[in-house]
């Protein structure tokens, strides 16, 4: 009877991690429908008005598509969650401290929520900042939506196996299409009314921010595939994307390229990986786009550099040219809100002002814009303990990384390298709902395994210990 009973059990346990199986690509399916979120802005689909918060504002359809993307995905995290807990107890694997050990990472960003609720319930407005209430609308209930669609991708980036490289690969797809058709545009002289501003990106800076990752995917792409097809289209989609990221001038997004590449380099070199000739063919193929867009007039990212050192200057030695404050640009007109901002986080450094509250909605500072700084907005909206719950996990992301060096794979040193690139176009500007979502499951896709070193060796050890009583045995015989 017994037997039976444990027969039932297994084959009860069998249907339900297929089940699983099933979920995990349906969630896949709703994290590549967030994904294909930029196509947005090939489509002539203007704004509705926000009726929540008493139509204070516009929304973009884009971003009340990534709204029912992320209601999707609560259902399908939910259910893949709830399936996968019943098949550990069926099967009694369910440990929880090794559970906690291995997502110990996603402790912070848990943090972080409760944080931000209670800064959401300290605002001087809760609607608005549970809501939002301007172009960036991020409210909590948005802040819910990054964390859904951040656990999604984190779910199935172990539980199938080409997961990462199908978003990858599709990423890149995407975005080279999107800018061959701008190209396309520019050549004929097609106007489409509103066609960066009536999509995902909004205006050319958060095109710029999605561009420095495309870029820098592309770029890896071309340096590690070794397959024929993939280092054939990266090498056709790559000058297309520099053009387009060099075209919309933004300073930022062309910083976070340089550092991308940096990052290929250095991780390649590291573990080994690094086809130095394609390397020396994607510098080259940047370089000539870069000359010609750059003699052509096209740009004035030249200019920009130059402005930054001047500023950097300013800020390290403020003797030779005034304090830094709010007549310096930073290179890119930045500087001065980041200074007003910093003020406002020591009006209010725990909590922060609530989420969304710029302009007029601003008591502490009406008349501040978005400091166009993702760091300094999150201190500003959260407080500098949910900044610091923040760059903790950004850090620990990178030891992960820098400890499982060994095993990384192809797929893995790209996403990282994207996700790096976005980290510094961060320092620069505020896309969120626009283009935040591919951090989001960039970052989620690139995380790695805890990695034991004390437990391998002792399990080594054991080994050993092991077979050298088997081998004294067998000498003593």
């Amino acid at each position: 009877m017994g037997n039976v009973a444990i027969g039932e059990i297994n084959k009860r346990s069998q249907k339900f991690e297929e089940l699983q199986k099933k979920v995990a690509y349906v969630l896949f399916a709703g994290v590549m429908l967030v994904l294909l979120q930029a196509f947005f802005c090939l489509t002539l689909v203007g704004t509705v008005t926000n009726t929540v918060s008493n139509r204070s504002h516009f929304m973009h359809y884009s971003q009340l598509y990534f709204k029912f993307c992320s209601m999707l995905l609560t259902v399908f995290l939910l259910t893949y969650y709830i399936v996968k807990i019943y098949v550990n107890v069926e099967k009694s694997t369910l440990k929880l401290g090794k559970f906690t050990q291995d997502h110990l990472i996603l402790f912070p960003f848990a943090f972080m929520l409760i944080w931000a609720l209670i800064s959401t319930f300290k605002s001087p407005y809760f609607e608005k900042s549970l809501y939002g209430a301007g172009y960036i609308n991020e409210g909590y209930f948005t802040v819910l939506q990054y964390a859904v669609v951040f656990l999604s991708a984190y779910a199935i980036r172990d539980e199938i196996k080409w997961a990462k490289e199908a978003m990858l690969w599709t990423f890149i797809c995407m975005a080279g299409l999107i800018c061959f058709v701008f190209i396309g545009i520019e050549v004929t002289n097609y106007s489409i009314p509103t066609s960066l501003k009536a999509g995902v990106f909004n205006n050319s800076n958060h095109y710029g921010y999605f561009l420095a990752m495309s870029s820098t995917a592309t770029f890896g792409a071309l340096v590690y595939s070794k397959k024929k097809w993939q280092i054939f289209l990266s090498a056709i989609l790559l000058p297309l994307n520099i053009f387009n990221l060099l075209a919309c001038n933004t300073l930022g997004a062309n910083i976070a390229y340089i550092g991308g590449i940096f990052f290929i380099i250095c991780s390649g070199f590291i573990t080994k990986k690094l086809n130095w000739k394609r390397l020396l063919v994607a510098c080259v193929l940047s370089g000539v786009v870069n000359f010609i867009i750059e003699i052509s007039g096209r740009t004035n990212m030249w200019e920009s550099y130059v402005q930054l050192f001047k500023d950097i200057k300013r800020v390290i030695s403020p003797g030779e040219g005034g304090s830094g404050g709010n007549n310096s640009s930073a290179g890119t007109g930045r500087f001065g809100l980041w200074v007003r901002t910093i003020a406002v986080i020591k009006q209010v450094p725990w909590f922060g002002k609530g989420l969304d509250l710029y302009h007029g909605n601003n008591i502490y500072d009406t008349s501040l814009d978005v400091s166009h700084n993702e760091y300094i907005t999150m201190a500003s909206n959260i407080g500098i303990p949910g900044l610091v719950m923040y760059l903790g996990t950004v850090i620990w992301w990178f030891v992960r990384a820098v400890k499982a060096r060994k095993v990384l794979t192809i797929c893995d040193l790209t996403l990282l390298a994207v996700t790096f690139s976005y980290l510094i176009s961060a320092v620069f500007g505020n896309s969120f709902t626009y283009t935040y979502p591919y951090l989001l499951i960039f970052l989620a896709l690139s995380m790695q395994k805890s990695y034991d070193r004390e437990g391998k060796y002792k399990k080594l050890q054991e080994k050993n210990h092991e077979l050298a009583k088997v081998n004294s045995t067998a000498a003593a015989a």
